[in-house]
């Protein structure tokens, strides 16, 4: 499919010139200025992308609206416990992604021991439990042998709410498509450039598109046909602009599922390893200048790694940061100390002061406390304190909106 530049036209007597050649208007830039698209065509990509910039401008006008309410009363309460539990099953990954750090990894290659995930989930669900996701600092869940195991074990655990996990999709047929959608995991975020070999070797730097693609596909046709049971989005890091990409015909088959669509706008620097050198002229570095408040990350819920240490964040800044956001091992404390310890409230401080490691200082992930003045903020805020007095609760309903961030 063909996707063509918009017309435009001053006056509205031109519109039956443009009906006549089966175009219609697609919105109105400005009084008077209309632009138009064959009446064949749904600009898909100017979709997307508008629709992530309204999210974007309905939290920060929901943020603005939250300041008449006390952030430090959410605060405390996404203090007194980990709101959701992130476990890193292995940081071994099966690509080689241009934006990703992954390929300046330190940290020794780990799976994670069945003692380390079995410590982590027993406390967790022993202060209330609630989410757990399963994406790795850097790595791929679907390497991990035991991954539909370890689901599964979590989803027969009433205390566990919500499982997610972001995957390059190239090992999902290793388990079975079927069995994954219904292991009880609730979101599959598929990272992929696209739906272009050329591209997808240029981006992820791996041979196995087709395999990738064939999973994806199946993905999306057996979940259509067991009811969707699984929220699924197509998160695109592509080096082509969003039409182009949109318009690969190997896209169009799971296209015709309506997965959820999103994409990454900007890319982190990785505290320096991601150069401007390294990444495609179209990749945009993520810039932040300043960082006066806590990072949003130290609230939500700690890292636990393969060999027990337990992060206060899981962004990829963390990826070989351990000594600068280490709050302790999940072997040797229990997870609710850990949270509430001396190291994770020193860390959060950090941010205002003149304090601030070395990691988090130079980290363009780097998110302040906006969400937490939003109502879905409070909401959560809200969800962990009813789960510090003894409630078991779970989400309203299946996230559905894509979280792919950047």
């Amino acid at each position: 499919m063909k996707l063509y530049a918009c017309a435009m036209t001053r006056d509205r007597t031109d519109t039956a010139q443009m009906d006549k050649a089966h175009i219609r208007p697609y919105c109105v830039v400005r009084p008077n200025h209309y632009c138009y698209y064959p009446r064949n065509i749904m600009p898909e990509f100017n979709r997307l992308f508008l629709e992530k910039v309204v999210r974007v401008l309905w939290r920060k006008a929901d943020a603005c609206a939250g300041r008449l309410y006390p952030l430090s009363d959410t605060l405390a309460s996404m203090a007194a416990r980990p709101f959701e539990l992130h476990l890193e099953l292995t940081n071994l990954c099966n690509a080689d992604c241009v934006f990703c750090p992954y390929q300046f990894q330190e940290r020794e290659v780990q799976f994670m021991p069945d003692e380390v995930f079995q410590k982590a989930v027993s406390d967790y669900v022993a202060i209330g439990g609630g989410s757990v996701g399963l994406t790795p600092i850097v790595g791929d869940a679907l390497i991990d042998p035991k991954f539909l195991e370890r689901v599964r074990y979590l989803r027969s655990l009433p205390q566990v709410d919500r499982i997610w996990l972001t995957t390059n999709c190239i090992l999902l047929d290793k388990f079975g498509v079927e069995a994954v959608l219904q292991s009880g995991i609730n979101a599959l975020n598929i990272s992929t450039a696209g739906f272009d070999a050329e591209m997808y070797r240029r981006v992820y730097r791996n041979a196995s598109y087709q395999r990738m693609r064939r999973n994806v596909t199946e993905l999306v046709e057996r979940n259509s046909a067991l009811g969707s049971p699984v929220a699924i989005t197509i998160a695109l890091r592509p080096d082509r602009p969003l039409d182009a990409v949109m318009a690969d015909p190997d896209f169009q088959p799971i296209l015709a599922h309506k997965p959820q669509l999103d994409f990454t706008w900007s890319f982190t620097s990785a505290n320096g390893r991601i150069t401007r050198e390294i990444l495609p002229s179209s990749m945009k570095l993520r810039v932040v200048n300043s960082r006066p408040e806590a990072c949003v990350n130290t609230y939500n819920g700690p890292m636990v790694l393969p060999d027990g240490t337990v992060m206060g964040c899981s962004c990829v800044a963390a990826m070989d940061a351990t000594k600068d956001l280490g709050i302790g091992n999940i072997m040797r404390s229990h997870l609710a100390e850990i949270w509430a310890g001396e190291a994770v409230r020193k860390l959060r401080s950090s941010f205002a002061a003149s304090s601030l490691n070395s990691t988090c200082a130079g980290c363009d992930m780097y998110r302040d406390l906006e969400f937490y003045r939003t109502r879905a903020g409070r909401r959560r805020a809200k969800l962990n304190q009813a789960r510090v007095e003894g409630k078991v609760l779970k989400t309203a309903s299946a996230r559905r909106s894509p979280f792919a961030g950047g």
